[in-house]
């Protein structure tokens, strides 16, 4: 047992009293008590998320309970023991112990555990994107539900399948078992499963570009939301409502249902939600051209990502406050937000985010004449775009490039430049730029 520091979101005396039993049962040799007590010591580690210590509970229960005289509770453990180390990032351990889990449940036949293994395993090489091999667990794991007529698992396993076929690109497989996920929670009376199986319809909709459906599920799902007064359903289909409409072109209430959606979220403080719908509100009116809107988003923005110290957000609003700021002329303003952005960038090392700074501060440069400044930014750009393998960003500075070299009366630099473009955009596979490109160099040649 370790004595480490008790999460916050758990009382000391909740982690006291379980310690004080823990000892209590050991000085009387009551192994199976200790047993027990550990394991409950380990999930209320796992709900106040702290894996690592949850793993310690786990793995000093494992070590107690006797494999051969308790194989249901050895089974149960090797299962909890998998989540920890999935929690953890440790997936390979974490698959192990799902398999022995699962292999230790057959054995006793007993189809809740094995089931659940099952889950448990497909879960993870989901997360591991492995998910051919995920949908075939999940299809053993529910005809095992369907054979012993156990409607709750057979539920998950079904909105699984579902998530799944989303991430697989099979919106039509994907839809059928968010219905039948749909169906049986209305069947177990779950409105709140119900209400999210609705909702992830509406987003395979969406995905799809089918607005009129993604809306109408998006609607029905909002209803159960309110009854429910479930806040975080609520913004969450807000949202939805929000991508559908705009990209429908029904931009009014597109505009309604992504103001609803920040607004909801600032009540119930749920900071990470408002400053997403945030981001894709201002997304939204960029491209609109309605910047005038903008900048009281991004000033709240801002204030939320310095408060909650989040820099990647921090880094995103800087981005599109440069947009708005490029988009209203304001060259000098736009260059200092995307500069600001870069230095973020540079100190988290997010070598993409540092190539799509340079790459927008050596366009707006070369639109204010700053030609040399332009080069600069437009060779960091292509050398980061080329490491990560962005044909597509290395060609589009290339092509500056050459127009800067030309425009430096370096002529042969704007020739290189531009047959490399043209390279750049035959990887890419876009023939209307390499025809551009072509036009240009013939230009430059003659």
């Amino acid at each position: 047992m370790s004595d480490s520091s008790t999460p916050p979101s758990v009382s000391d005396a909740v982690y006291e009293q379980l310690r004080n039993a823990i000892t209590e049962a050991r000085s009387k040799g009551d192994n199976k008590t200790v047993v027990a007590l550990c394991k409950k010591m380990g999930l209320t580690f796992m709900e106040a998320g702290d894996a690592p210590q949850a793993l310690t509970e786990f793995n000093e229960a494992i070590k107690l309970v006797s494999k051969d005289e308790d194989k249901e509770s050895f089974a149960q453990l090797l299962g909890l023991r998998g989540l920890a180390l999935k929690s953890i990032g440790n997936y390979s351990l974490a698959m192990q112990a799902f398999r022995k889990s699962n292999a230790l449940a057959r054995e006793i036949k007993h189809p809740a555990l094995s089931c659940d293994s099952l889950i448990y395993l497909a879960m993870l090489q989901s997360e591991m994107g492995k998910i051919e091999d995920a949908i075939s667990v999940l299809n053993d794991s529910l005809a095992l539900a369907v054979e012993f007529k156990d409607k709750v698992r057979r539920m998950r396993i079904y909105g699984l399948l579902g998530d799944n076929f989303t991430k697989h690109i099979n919106p039509a497989k994907a839809i059928e078992f968010f219905q039948m996920a749909e169906l049986t929670a209305q069947d177990l009376g779950n409105r709140a499963a119900e209400c999210s199986f609705i909702t992830k319809m509406g987003n395979v909709f969406l995905l799809e570009g089918k607005t009129e459906n993604a809306i109408e599920k998006y609607e029905r799902a909002f209803k159960f939301a309110s009854a429910l007064e479930d806040r975080n359903a609520e913004i969450n289909i807000l949202g939805g409502l929000f991508r559908a409409h705009a990209l429908a072109g029904e931009l009014n209430l597109a505009q309604v249902y992504g103001e609803q959606a920040i607004n909801l979220a600032s009540q119930i403080n749920h900071f990470e939600a408002e400053i997403a719908n945030i981001q894709a509100m201002v997304v939204f009116l960029i491209e609109q051209e309605q910047v005038d809107k903008v900048f009281p988003l991004l000033e709240r923005g801002m204030q939320i990502v310095h408060e909650q110290t989040n820099l990647g957000w921090q880094m995103e609003i800087l981005n599109l406050q440069g947009q708005a700021y490029s988009l209203q002329e304001k060259y000098n303003e736009a260059i200092k937000s995307w500069n600001a952005a870069l230095t973020l960038a540079s100190n988290l090392q997010d070598e993409p985010f540092m190539a799509l700074m340079f790459g927008r501060m050596a366009v707006v440069l070369a639109e204010t004449d700053d030609i040399e400044r332009s080069v600069y930014c437009a060779e960091n750009a292509v050398q980061l775009a080329q490491k990560l393998e962005d044909a597509k960003l290395a060609a589009e500075q290339q092509i500056l490039l050459a127009f800067n070299f030309n425009d430096l009366k370096q002529r042969e630099k704007a020739i290189g430049f531009c047959q490399a473009a043209i390279k750049s955009y035959e990887i890419v596979g876009d023939r209307m730029m390499i025809a551009n490109a072509q036009a240009l160099l013939n230009d430059l040649n003659s």
